[in-house]
C-alpha cells in the first residue's frame, strides 16, 4: 500500500497509510465481480453496505456501538456514524456526499461516495493518466486589488503569497519545476491562472489560501473538486451537482492529493483537522490537472493569526505541504 501519510513518525504509526486508485467503484465492481455487493436504493440513490466494504477491503473485523460503527484491520480504521457525513480514516477526517443511513441491521454508504471517495483513498494506486508529475503549479490566492480576507495582524494575500514562495523553493530543492500564477502583489484573473495550469505539461496544481470565520476558529482545510453528482462540503448555494466539469476527469488523483497533503499538515503542524473537502471553487472546475485548494489556517483568530503572522511557521507550513506532494509523488512512481 503506498504511503500517504509521513513516514517515520509517531503520527504514522498511530495513523497507518492511506493508499489511492484512480478507477472507483465501478473498476472494483466490474473487476471481482458484483455478487459480494449488497446494493439498496433509497430515495433514488444507490447504497452498498458496511458488510460489503468489509469483505471488498478485507478489513478484519466492525465494531458497532450505537450509531457508531468501526472498521478495523492491521494498519486501518474507518470510522462511520449513522446520520452522520463525517468519516475519519486513520484518525482524518473527510466528508461525505451523502449521510451514512441504516436499512434494518444494515448500515449504509452511499455507491457514490464509495466510488469517489472511500475506494480513491483506501486501496494501492493504479492510476492510469500518464507519467509522474514533473512541475507543480502553485498559486498564491488573491493578490492586486483582491485582499482577501483580512486578518487580525494581516490579510490573507500577503500570506499566500509568502507561503507559495517558499513552497517553490522547497519543490525546486526537491528536483520539481514550479510555476507560479504570481511572483508580486498583483492579480492574475481566475481564468488565467486556470489557463496557467492547463499549459503547464506533466503537472499539478496547489492552490494557497487562508481562511476567515469566528474569532475563534482554527484548523486547516483541503478541498478537491467535487464529483458530478455529489454535494459540495459548503452549503451556501445550490450548484447545480449533475454538471461535470473539466476538473472531474481527475477525481481520485484529486482527492488521493488532497489527503497526502492534508495528512501532511496535520503531522507537521500540529493543526486541528477540519477535514478533506470537496467543493466546487472555480479554479479547481476549469483545471484539467490534478489540483486542490489549501486553506492554512483561520488569519481571523487572534490565536492562529498570531502563528501564521511569523516566517517560521509560514515555513512549517510551505515544509508540509512539500512534504504531502512528494508523498503524493513517490505513491505515483511506484504504482
Amino acid at each position: 500500500m503506498e504511503e500517504l501519510f509521513p513516514l517515520n513518525s509517531r503520527f504514522c504509526t498511530r495513523r497507518r497509510a492511506l493508499g489511492l486508485i484512480a478507477g472507483g467503484a465501478a473498476l472494483a465492481l466490474a473487476s471481482r465481480g458484483e455478487a459480494a455487493w449488497k446494493l439498496v436504493t433509497l430515495d433514488g440513490q444507490e447504497y452498498v453496505t458496511v458488510q460489503g466494504i468489509k469483505e471488498f477491503y478485507k478489513f478484519t473485523a466492525v465494531e458497532r456501538s450505537g450509531a457508531t460503527v468501526a472498521l478495523r484491520s492491521a494498519r486501518l480504521v474507518l470510522r462511520l456514524r449513522s446520520g452522520s457525513q463525517e468519516m475519519y480514516v486513520n484518525g482524518v477526517k473527510f466528508m461525505l456526499s451523502l449521510p451514512v443511513t441504516s436499512q434494518g441491521n444494515d448500515v449504509l454508504v452511499s455507491r457514490i461516495d464509495l466510488s469517489k471517495l472511500i475506494d480513491p483513498v483506501l486501496r494501492p494506486s493504479h492510476i492510469a493518466k500518464g507519467p509522474p508529475f514533473t512541475t507543480v503549479v502553485v498559486d498564491p490566492g488573491h493578490g492586486g486589488h483582491d485582499s482577501g480576507a483580512r486578518g487580525v495582524f494581516g490579510n490573507e494575500e500577503t500570506y499566500a503569497l509568502d507561503t507559495s514562495l517558499r513552497l517553490a523553493r522547497l519543490l525546486q530543492a526537491r528536483g520539481l519545476k514550479v510555476l507560479m500564477t504570481r511572483t508580486r502583489d498583483s492579480y492574475p484573473s481566475l481564468p488565467q491562472r486556470v489557463a496557467a495550469a492547463n499549459a503547464a505539461p506533466s503537472s499539478i496544481f496547489v492552490s494557497v489560501h487562508f481562511n476567515s470565520g469566528g474569532s475563534n476558529a482554527q484548523g486547516v482545510e483541503t478541498y478537491a473538486l467535487a464529483p458530478q453528482g455529489t454535494n459540495r462540503s459548503r452549503k451556501e448555494d445550490n450548484e447545480n451537482d449533475a454538471v461535470r466539469f473539466r476538473g472531474n476527469s481527475r477525481d481520485s488523483e484529486n482527492i488521493a492529493l488532497a489527503t497526502a497533503v492534508h495528512a501532511s499538515m496535520l503531522y507537521q503542524l500540529k493543526a486541528v483537522d477540519r477535514g478533506v473537502l470537496r467543493d466546487r471553487w472555480f479554479l479547481l472546475k476549469g483545471i484539467q490537472t490534478p489540483g486542490i485548494l489549501v486553506e492554512g489556517g483561520f488569519i481571523t483568530s487572534p490565536a492562529e493569526c498570531a502563528k501564521i503572522h511569523t516566517p517560521q511557521y509560514r515555513e512549517r507550513l510551505a515544509g508540509s505541504i512539500a512534504a504531502g506532494i512528494m508523498n503524493y509523488r513517490n505513491a505515483l512512481r511506484r504504482s
